[in-house]
């Protein structure tokens, strides 16, 4: 058993607290010079919240919401990550389309309806992370069709998700815009861009 330095004493709260913000200390504030690093979400630090490939549409807004996140990594019952599901892909046309294509109930939609599957995400390994600048991600976002980008990191003789870059928290963090390429990957996409 552990031994006791010092007894502590809780008190009662006094009225008119406030609360401790993080500190907005200029020197601090990221720039494109600064490393890549500084803007990835680090799994080893953060906890990534899950969801089941089965989910409702329901349990995934209501996760969202509960855990505070527009982003779920997706996963099977054995936990293997299958894809990412975001808010935009819950809330905005992709269910109705998906309701109009199959001729169910928006009911019936799970999260792996919903989500990108990991064959079509991008990632970057940790170790080119480390060698990249801010400049860098946001260049590789600019150029991407993608909000966010996974960052891979060989562990154990097999890859895994170590970190993920979102190009909203970038935007906030630099205090700028940035807009990924609307380029048409087919000619489906090109004729729908073109009317």
């Amino acid at each position: 058993m552990a031994e006791i330095n010092y007894r502590l004493q809780p008190k009662q709260v006094p009225s008119g607290v406030n609360l401790v913000s993080p500190e907005r200390d200029p020197s601090k504030r990221i720039s494109e010079d600064s490393p890549a690093i500084s803007v990835m979400t680090d799994l080893k630090i953060i906890t990534p919240f899950q969801i089941e490939q089965s989910a409702s549409l329901e349990e995934i807004n209501n996760k969202m919401i509960a855990c505070g996140v527009r982003l779920l990594f997706v996963s099977d019952k054995q936990g293997l990550l299958k894809g990412l599901v975001t808010s935009n892909d819950i809330l905005g046309e992709k269910p109705m389309l998906f309701v109009t294509k199959n001729g169910c109930s928006r009911a019936d939609i799970e999260a792996q309806d919903m989500m990108t599957p990991i064959s079509k995400l991008e990632a970057i390994p940790l170790h080119e992370i480390e060698k990249a600048n801010v400049a860098d991600i946001v260049a590789a976002l600019e150029n991407s069709r993608r909000h966010h980008l996974l960052v891979l990191q060989h562990n154990e003789g097999r890859d895994c998700v170590r970190g993920i870059i979102s190009i909203t928290q970038v935007a906030h963090q630099l205090g700028k815009e940035i807009t990924p390429s609307q380029r048409a990957s087919s000619f489906a996409q090109l004729n729908r861009a073109l009317g």
